[in-house]
């Protein structure tokens, strides 16, 4: 106490010191801090669970605000993002499906520019549709570029699209015919530097050229931010496309960028400041009609913003970065604000708990001449003031874990991202209100005691500030077991799109590239014999890639069997491999046989799945035999084998009719090798090695069949990261409120607890008198959060094809989980008041 009692004499005098010359309103204040400051130190406990559990409940929204806009301002990077829109077609085929593309003929972009004053500029590109190989011509090895890196562009591209270039000239760095672009990461992979103007490059790809071909270095960019659609590492002039298109189709280059119903490709315009997107789609439209006549009914053009694609549910504008749910924007931001209202909801608690410790002082400065709003302005100062502690701790909290969020949220994160102006603005404007918030019941509660009332001692509470408390603590626990329910039911529909029979063994599967250009195929059968003269590699097979994400292509094609149904046409998926393709991914069995490497007219035979025969109205026995026609080949063939169904595409898509023939794509290649369970790092680099020996100057690109699983949810599964995390913290803070306000009930029944004990009570119905209204707010809670959990939960669910049913047991782990860590937080506080001797009990004031 000496101690204490020197540090309140030394800051008295201070402020005595400084109360000369200043303004009374200063003055004021300068005593509501003192105050406020005293309080703080009086109350230790108290204090440091109000300051933790804001700051927790701050950091986390922080964390939540900071993904959320960086998911909003997707592609805001472009010189006029509002002005630029992408033009995509309700294409009708001729069996009469419509759906819907984010491509266009190429010809359509002509015509806009050439006759709608709104349209200001128009950029078209193409994607290439295999992997390329990049090698710096001082290197042996080679590169492999990744998915969605590599496009051919026009060279109105920097008037549309953002281009951070930072070597080079803007205005001619796709003049020169064989010229590319490089990021910054792609030049570092490639030749360690950025310093490469004006070097040489050397790519081969499928589209272009057999052989490796010279591109010099015109332009280096910087990397583009994770939150854009596009993130070229390669950019090149479309213009190199016309070799190809004059050997393969005969076509030059400008007349593939002419033409009105041949091809597609993506194409953005940037409209004139205040367009009518309407009349530029009725022109499009209207455009289509004239130069396409009988034709035209097939298309329907539409334009989209560029802002909105990354929420757009009814074209993939994105392709290769997965596009979001906006309905995953409200749950992070409801997460948000459940966190923060706990939080809150813990500070108006231990604040009104705590009230009759502060009665004496509001009713002395009453009689002295306070007024109640003087008393308001006090508390509310004591409620800014720990928020504002908070939030320096939560932005502390925030730059420690920011790097591990970053990596959960599969973001690219820094401190940069957290001291944006309009991160910082926002923060101390929820700082604000939260402290407005958590602070007004509390100073409107105790300054309304009546001082000739808590003078005499005669203070009486009545029932209304426990009942608002233990509101407060039922909103809380319903808060709590709604988080715990939803996200026990998103990991339970995580789990059940990781159980099928691809990602049974996924992470025993190393896919590694192959085709398109990559490998010759006339050395597959040399490698997989070295490949398998290790005992622990059990199969390598060389097939399509698998799972079948939405970017990789239908692979439909029409068949038909003359045996039963004559020439009616069945457009059924294809997927094609070499003879041990249904053994690596060990496909079941369910009528005929597999494949047999002994049997050369297995190549021509097939083996489809269940639901092929389900569409036939036949039974799997009665299929084996029948005669099978690749309609658009006229390659005939018999069915040998049924397989079971398994799920080769995303969930969200109903398991379709399939055919596996033995026969190897041309161009769609992925080897699978099948690796041991263990060891497997010195597997791949034994893989490695056997490769490079057979395959001398390929470039060695893998990946593990869970990645790619991984890609194809990464949504789903980030999603049910950050849930995970954030239910954890929404859990903890309330588990920092419950554990105060069990502390302060057992301080304020220890007169209670030693008479009953004098009167022969035990510790256990000591602490189960703790427990008991604890137990009943759990149970009033329930009742409001089960339900309400139920119905969000089975909405949400609506989204897949394949879903879990929900079972009572996420219900009632749900309950035994709030109930266990209610037990622990409140429990250690009930046994300690229960076993103190009764006699310091009854002497208690």
């Amino acid at each position: 106490m000496g101690l204490y009692n020197t540090k309140l004499e030394l800051i008295t005098s201070l402020l005595r010191k400084t109360n000369r010359n200043l303004p009374t309103l200063v003055i004021m204040f300068k005593n509501f801090f003192y105050v406020a400051i005293r309080g703080f130190i009086r109350q230790k406990g108290t204090s440091l669970l109000n300051i933790l559990g804001l700051a927790i409940g701050l950091a986390s929204a922080t964390l939540i605000f900071i993904y959320v806009q960086d998911e909003l301002t997707y592609d805001n990077m472009h010189p006029a993002p509002d002005l630029t829109y992408g033009i995509g077609q309700d294409f009708t085929n001729f069996r009469g499906e419509t759906a819907p593309r984010p491509t266009i003929p190429p010809g359509w972009g002509n015509m806009l520019k050439d006759q709608l004053p709104e349209v200001a500029e128009v950029f078209r590109y193409m994607h290439m549709g295999f992997p390329s190989n990049m090698k710096n011509p001082d290197r042996d090895d080679a590169l492999l570029t990744e998915e969605g890196t590599v496009f051919l562009v026009e060279k109105t591209y920097p008037n549309v699209m953002y281009f951070p270039l930072l070597q080079g000239d803007k205005d001619h760095v796709f003049s020169q015919l064989n010229s590319i672009v490089l990021s910054e990461t792609a030049a570092q992979r490639l030749f360690g530097t950025t310093d490469v103007l004006g070097r040489l490059l050397e790519m081969k790809h499928i589209a272009l050229t057999d052989e490796y071909i010279p591109l010099k270095i015109t332009g280096v960019m910087k990397d583009y931010p994770r939150n854009s659609h596009l993130r070229p590492d390669y950019l090149l002039p479309i213009e190199l496309l016309d070799a190809k298109l004059r050997e393969n189709l005969d076509v030059s280059i400008a007349d593939f960028l002419s033409s009105m119903d041949r091809f597609d490709v993506f194409t953005y315009v940037r409209l004139v400041e205040g367009a009518d997107v309407a009349k530029v789609e009725a022109g499009l439209d209207r455009m289509v009609k004239e130069h396409l006549q009988d034709k035209a009914s097939r298309y329907q053009p539409f334009l989209s913003n560029i802002t909105d694609f990354h929420f757009d549910e009814k074209v993939d504008w994105t392709r290769w970065n997965a596009s979001a749910s906006f309905e995953s924007m409200i749950v992070f931001s409801s997460i948000g604000l459940l966190i923060l209202l706990i939080a809150c909801i813990n500070y108006m608690n231990l604040a009104t708990a705590k009230s009759a410790k502060r009665a004496r002082e509001v009713g002395v400065r009453k009689s002295v001449g306070g007024s109640r709003w003087s008393l308001v302005g006090q508390f509310m100062l004591e409620s800014v003031l720990t928020t504002f502690i908070a939030l320096v701790l939560a932005l502390a909290l925030v730059a420690i874990v920011l790097p591990a969020f970053s990596r959960l949220a599969d973001k690219s994160f820094t401190l940069a991202s957290l001291l944006d102006v309009s991160i910082i603005g926002n923060l101390v404007l929820i700082g604000l209100l939260v402290a407005l918030i958590s602070g007004s019941y509390p100073a409107l509660f105790l300054s309304s005691f009546k001082p000739t009332e808590v003078l005499k001692g005669n203070l009486t509470l009545g029932k209304g500030p426990a009942y608002f408390r233990k509101t407060l603590v039922v909103i809380q626990f319903a808060v709590s077991v709604l988080l715990i329910v939803s996200t026990g039911v998103i990991l339970q529909q995580m789990n059940m799109i990781q159980s099928s029979k691809l990602y049974d063994q996924a992470d025993e599967i190393v896919s590694i590239r192959f085709g398109g250009g990559i490998a010759p195929l006339e050395r597959y059968g040399a490698l997989r014999n070295e490949l398998l003269r290790d005992p622990q590699i059990s199969e390598v097979t060389l097939a399509v890639h698998l799972p079948r994400r939405e970017n990789f292509g239908l692979l439909l094609t029409s068949f038909a069997l003359p045996d039963i149904s004559g020439d009616q046409e069945y457009d059924w998926k294809h997927l094609r491999g070499d003879y041990h393709f249904p053994d690596v991914f060990d496909m079941e069995l369910v009528a005929g046989r597999s494949f047999d490497v002994q049997n050369s007219n297995d190549s021509s035979n097939y083996v489809i799945n269940e639901t092929a025969v389900r569409t036939l109205n036949m039974l799997p026995e009665e299929v084996i035999g029948l005669n099978l026609r690749d309609t658009r080949t006229r390659e005939n063939g018999r069915i040998i084998g049924v397989v079971k169904d398994f799920p080769f595409e995303s969930i969200y898509n109903n398991i379709k009719p399939m055919v596996i023939q033995a026969k190897i794509h041309r161009f769609n290649q992925i080897l699978y090798v099948k690796l041991p369970a263990r060891d497997m790092s010195s597997k791949i680099a034994e893989i490695e090695r056997i490769w490079k020996a057979t395959l001398p100057g390929v470039p060695f690109d893998y990946w593990f069949l869970s990645e790619e699983f991984g890609r194809m949810y990464r949504a789903e599964l980030k999603l049910s990261n950050l849930v995970l995390l954030f239910c954890v913290l929404a859990v903890l803070i309330a588990c920092l409120g419950l554990y105060g306000l069990a502390s302060y009930t057992a301080e304020q029944k220890t007169k209670e607890i030693g008479v009953r004990k004098v009167l022969g009570a035990t510790v256990p119905q000591i602490v189960w008198m703790l427990l008991a209204d604890f137990l009943k707010m759990i149970l009033i809670a329930c009742l409001i959060a089960l339900p309400l959990g139920y119905l969000l939960m089975q909405d949400w669910l609506q989204n897949f094809v394949y879903r879990i049913g929900l079972s009572w047991i996420v219900f009632a782990i749900s309950i035994a989980i709030i109930v266990g860590l209610t037990l622990l937080t409140v429990a250690y506080e009930s046994i300690k008041a229960s076993i103190v001797n009764p006699a310091k009990s009854l002497k208690y004031k």
